[in-house]
């Protein structure tokens, strides 16, 4: 059971010198829609046609923020990483932060009102019959428990007197599966620009007091039996053909092409209807970022699945099992990076006609060969850490080919305070009981954690070591006594390859979860992975130049399109921000005031949120 502190918990937490263990906490901040509120922020405000019924929204989606089509704000968070079992994939989740992941207050005490999520105006002049809002909802999740006096609410408003009046409400508990509300539309707020909204009461300082909606539907011609939600659904696009990791070199992956894979992938299906459905289901591996060759499809032939009403199955679907299937990612010899793109899909024996939203019966996933080992998905759900001056935590990797080390990756989470200040230094053990240390750094050259304005892993290079095949602890020594809070993906559980040391004996982590800490080998860039905008693929690249550049870099985008706005953020090798620009038509960049040396530039695509890294040298 998971472990989480309030902040006023924190502070006896932290007073006590007997709390020597691994904790779990609540993130102060959300990076990952950062970047995307950039688009919104940044975005013409266009007169939108007035809404008709029906409205749906099942979250199911690729961007962070809700659909600008059907939502008039942008503080809720869309996401499949916080629900546990939702309806459908996809939730809006409620907490305390802001539309760009900061806490709507800094102070521990504050609380109030925090995210809306309200309709476009609807035109209600023309229904047939009575009109219900229904929607399904969850507290806490993966997140952190409303307390009793937080609530989640839902508001009409009412054109006559203007006024938002309250429908419905409920007051925080402890995790509780997805539970379904239908609420009638009388009269007295029918005309021609209906609106609703939700919105939750909680601590404004965090990210805290987690609710999570689903499935919003708003008709006419209902009635409170109206239950049966007319959808069978995936619940979660986290999908991967590799045991245990879900990412590692690709040379070091064609060392064991058969050990790595795992045997089956366990794809879970939701009936959310009154009646049982067969589905016949099958998974697609497509090369290049989805853009290539289809190299398997499984299983070959009909495949299906009896589903009964209101229930949910996880079928193991096979990967490396014989004599069912037998796949491996095709040897490549040649390549130094790959990603493949993982679709899931299937069908209902009667063609599909009883879903509602056809587009949650497909899921996209990716497998990344890149720089990095690793077990998180990305995705950081909680905060994790060990308390103490020269307390030390590692992650446990089993590394397959003799490679060069040259720098963890690591996404720090701010909670509570900004620990910039603060400083460990990188350590890799191949034992720790007895301790052996194969790195380590030594000063001045200790490090302090960076947080990153996107949701992506920072840099953080060690000098060249090279490691023989074997058995591995990334992770840090602290110099400082406070809390360093590292990300934690709530998702995949590798909790026994987490160890940590807070009074002198090396423990396994106490959590389900994983560590989001990663090491990096040889000099190779991260690919690129390539999300789905509408109905198109973006995939975008810079070339940077001249390198070594004195006072100007100019740079030239391969594959975007002309109006395509970058976050553009330059590093210095101990991992510190020097630079951070946004740019759309300029092609270059000033460096006149930034030192020699080398330095790692980042251009962030506002829209698709894809990263490319670059390394550059200035000498002037």
């Amino acid at each position: 059971m998971r472990i989480l502190f309030l902040f006023i918990s924190l502070l006896f937490f932290f007073a006590s010198s007997s709390a020597q263990k691994d904790t779990l906490l609540e993130l102060r901040g959300n990076n990952t829609i950062r970047v995307a509120h950039q688009t919104i922020k940044q975005t013409k405000k266009n007169d939108k046609a007035l809404l008709t019924l029906p409205f749906l929204d099942d979250f199911s989606q690729y961007t962070h923020y809700p659909n600008q089509s059907l939502w008039t704000d942008h503080n809720a968070y869309i996401n499949s990483s916080f629900p546990i079992n939702p309806p459908t994939y996809g939730v809006a989740t409620f907490d305390g932060l802001d539309s760009i992941g900061q806490p709507y207050n800094f102070i521990p005490s504050s609380y109030g009102i925090a995210d809306y999520l309200t309709s476009n105006p609807i035109d209600l002049t023309t229904i047939v019959d009575s009109v219900y809002l229904s929607f399904y909802f969850q507290p806490q999740g993966n997140g952190n428990k409303p307390e009793a006096k937080d609530s989640l609410a839902v508001e009409f408003f009412r054109k006559r007197d203007t006024t938002w009046v309250r429908q419905w409400s409920s007051i925080g508990s402890t995790n509780l599966p997805f539970q379904k509300i239908m609420l009638p539309v009388d009269t007295s707020f029918q005309n021609d620009t209906f609106q609703f909204r939700f919105l939750n009461y909680a601590s404004l300082s965090g990210n805290v007091d987690h609710w999570h909606v689903d499935y919003v539907y708003l008709n006419d011609n209902r009635t409170i039996a109206d239950t049966a939600l007319n959808d069978v659904s995936f619940i979660t696009n986290n999908y991967g053909l590799l045991s245990e990791l879900s990412s590692l070199p690709w040379e070091h992956y064609l060392t064991d092409t058969i050990g790595l894979m795992d045997s089956v992938m366990n794809v879970t299906y939701k009936n959310n209807h009154s009646s049982s459905y067969g589905i016949f289901y099958k998974y697609q591996v497509v090369e290049d970022n989805g853009l290539g060759a289809t190299i398997e499809t499984y299983p070959a032939i009909n495949s299906s699945k009896v589903l009964a009403a209101y229930s949910s199955i996880s079928e193991p679907q096979a990967v490396y099992k014989n004599p069912l299937n037998d796949f491996t990612f095709p040897s490549d010899f040649n390549a130094r990076t790959k990603v493949f793109q993982i679709k899931n899909y299937f069908n209902l024996d009667n063609g599909g006609s009883i879903d509602s939203l056809v587009k949650n019966d497909t899921v996209i996933s990716y497998q990344v060969f890149g720089s990095y080992y690793a077990y998180d998905d990305g995705s950081a759900e909680l905060g994790y850490g060990v308390q103490g001056v020269g307390s030390k935590l590692a992650n446990e990797f089993d590394i397959k080919k003799t490679d060069t080390l040259t720098a963890f990756q690591i996404y720090f989470t701010p909670v509570l305070n900004n620990l910039s200040a603060e400083s460990f230094r990188l350590v890799v053990w191949s034992s720790l009981n007895p301790e052996t240390i194969v790195y380590q750094q030594t000063v001045p050259s200790y490090y302090s954690p960076i947080y990153s304005a996107t949701n992506e892993f920072l840099v953080y290079p060690t000098e060249p070591v090279i490691l023989t095949a074997g058995t591995y602890y990334f992770g840090w020594e602290k110099i400082t006594a406070n809390f360093l809070n590292v990300g934690f993906d709530a998702n995949n559980n590798t909790k026994t390859k987490i160890h940590f040391n807070a009074v002198g004996v090396w423990e396994t982590g106490s959590f389900d979860g994983s560590m989001m800490l990663r090491p990096v080998f040889g000099t190779i860039d991260d690919p690129l992975v390539s999300v789905k905008t509408s109905d198109a693929i973006i995939n975008d690249d810079f070339n940077v130049y001249p390198n070594p550049a004195n006072n100007t870099i100019y740079f030239e985008r391969i594959g975007a399109i002309n109006n395509t706005e970058y976050q553009i953020e330059m590093y210095n090798l101990s991992g510190q921000l020097v630079l951070n620009s946004i740019t759309s038509l300029s092609n270059k960049l000033n460096v006149s005031n930034v030192n020699n040396g080398i330095y790692f530039i980042r251009f962030i695509n506002i829209e698709t949120q894809q990263i490319i890294t670059k390394k550059i040298i200035i000498s002037k």
